[in-house]
């Protein structure tokens, strides 16, 4: 049974571990058949996955290897390899671009969520398979919603999108555009009023297991529309905000430009056929022919295996270090950890990362900031790096140590101190009662594990995003000790972190940011 609205799969809510998930693959797969390694070669991809820290450790009971199936599944919905007709599987030029770091990631990826369609190769049969009445750019169509005048710009991800918008937005034809926008406007004029009166049935998702309820329908329709925001999160074309989707400030005049070139733009053909299709999706940004793949049939070489494992360790280790350049410590630090010589190294690593990995760091940083408390330790690390390397701060990340703050930033030349927790949750974060009087002990113990040569300046937090009463909670934390707060975004840290490489901020501009005793805004900042 086809879906009868669009469908993704999504082991991976993320896009950002997609380059190392796609080396696991091709280190394993890059010229053999799925089949070739048996049920054990499915185990030790989910085992890779794991160890790379991409996808949940986890006792796998049956064992039969579905996760990795998923996970390939993925991988073929982005357009990043295909299998030939004899199953062989090769990786399509964008995905060699990706395995070899050709081009930035970030660039590659953009690409392929802008041009994915239905039908597709992902799309067109099997468990993935979407209604043939679907023939659309999906992302592009979102697109074109929210620049339309009439739906104020906006759209509500559970209800409009997920109960509108999927299920009718079944071309990028201007005719289809004005039929949703004109069901969002009644959808928001009465509700769930009007529906179908059949929903449940219409859209109920193929392989759903539970009963058909509308609340259990919807869920499943929220998650599939979950996984289309953080897809497009990932080309920052767009924002979420209270549940809502919009353009993400200044990149208006981008997301016209690509609805422009895109919604009168004839769908890649013969679906069917999927060697053909993928080759011609996974095109690299800036080429625009296909060459066949399939000489690559057979093992992949010494080099390249080289190559992958230096670039799986580097892009691992360079989540929680904020990395300028290739240096002999770092170098000697991948060598160890990939097992691959230092010479080799060197040169992979000042061949395909001769400007450092601040990209690639920045983008994770805001992943860790939303990833729960499975990545708050890495979350830390990457807070304290950010105050280290890029600002040239002191700073401690000393959270694991007791009752004490994750980390303590300090200014040796004017010789003031701040503390800092981090809060990694996916939810919008509020000063508990308990969480106020823990900041107020780091505070008041501050003499027994501060720094001896800086006095403490201000209290701050890190987070992903945070709740409508922060500002009082701040406020109330430094009326009872006497010191300045303020809460800051991961988003907006990262911000910091880009201004800074273009217009260095003193020390003493740092302090005053931190110091303003409220939530940290653009303005603050820039």
């Amino acid at each position: 049974m086809d879906h009868n609205m669009w469908w993704f799969t999504r082991p991976k809510r993320s896009l950002l571990s997609t380059p190392q998930a796609l080396r696991e693959f091709a280190l394993l797969y890059e010229g053999r058949t799925w089949g070739s390694q048996g049920r054990e070669g499915e185990l030790s991809f989910e085992e890779n996955l794991e160890r790379a820290g991409i996808k949940g450790e986890g006792s796998r009971f049956d064992r039969t290897g579905g996760g990795a199936r998923t996970y390939r599944t993925w991988l073929r919905c982005l357009g990043l390899f295909y299998q030939d007709k004899d199953e062989v599987c090769y990786l399509t030029d964008a995905g060699e671009a990706l395995v070899k770091n050709d081009m930035p990631p970030f660039d590659i990826i953009k690409k392929q969520v802008v041009e994915n369609q239905f039908p597709s190769a992902f799309s067109y049969e099997g468990p993935s398979s979407v209604d043939s009445r679907f023939a659309v750019r999906p992302f592009i169509f979102i697109l074109q919603l929210l620049l339309d005048e009439r739906l104020e710009k906006y759209l509500n991800e559970k209800d409009e999108i997920a109960k509108v918008v999927i299920e009718h937005g079944i071309s990028n034809g201007q005719t289809c555009v004005d039929n949703v926008v004109s069901r969002i406007l009644e959808y928001r004029r009465i509700g769930d009023e009007s529906l179908e009166n059949n929903f449940i049935d219409l859209y109920r998702l193929p392989n759903a297991r539970s009963e058909a309820t509308m609340a259990n329908v919807v869920k499943g329709l929220r998650n599939i529309v979950n996984t289309c925001a953080n897809w497009l999160e990932y080309t920052q074309l767009i924002e979420r905000k209270n549940g809502n989707w919009s353009i993400a400030a200044g990149m208006e005049e981008e997301a016209r430009e690509l609805v422009e070139k895109y919604k009168d733009k004839p769908l890649l053909d013969q679906p069917d056929n999927e060697e053909y299709f993928q080759g011609r999706y996974g095109l690299r940004p800036g080429k625009t022919r296909y060459t066949s793949r399939r000489g690559k049939k057979g093992r992949v070489s010494p080099e390249d295996i080289r190559e992958r494992l230096v670039l799986l360790c580097a892009e691992e280790y360079a989540k929680t270090c904020y990395i300028e350049r290739v240096d002999e410590q770092l170098v000697t630090t991948i060598s160890e950890k990939s097992g691959v010589p230092f010479k080799d190294t060197e040169r992979i690593l000042s061949g395909k990362y001769p400007h450092g990995f601040k990209d690639r760091f920045l983008q994770e940083y805001i992943e860790l900031s939303r990833s729960g408390r499975d990545k708050a330790t890495e979350f830390e690390k990457a807070t304290s790096s950010i105050f280290a390397d890029v600002f040239g701060l002191r700073a401690e990340h000393i959270g694991q140590k007791g009752i004490v703050p994750d980390i303590v930033v300090a200014s040796r030349g004017e010789k003031w101190a701040g503390i800092l927790d981090t809060k990694s949750y996916k939810k919008k974060y509020s000063i508990s009662n308990d969480h106020k009087n823990r900041m107020l002990e780091y505070i008041e113990r501050y003499s027994e594990y501060g720094l001896e040569f800086a006095n403490l300046s201000f209290f701050a937090y890190v987070v992903s995003d945070y709740g409508k009463n922060i500002n009082s909670q701040l406020e109330n934390i430094s009326n009872r000790s006497g010191l300045l707060g303020s809460v800051i975004t991961a988003r907006y840290l990262a911000r910091m972190v880009e201004r800074h490489q273009k217009n260095p901020y003193s020390h003493e501009e740092i302090r005053k940011i931190f110091s303003v005793n409220r939530a940290i805004t653009l303005k603050d900042i820039d």
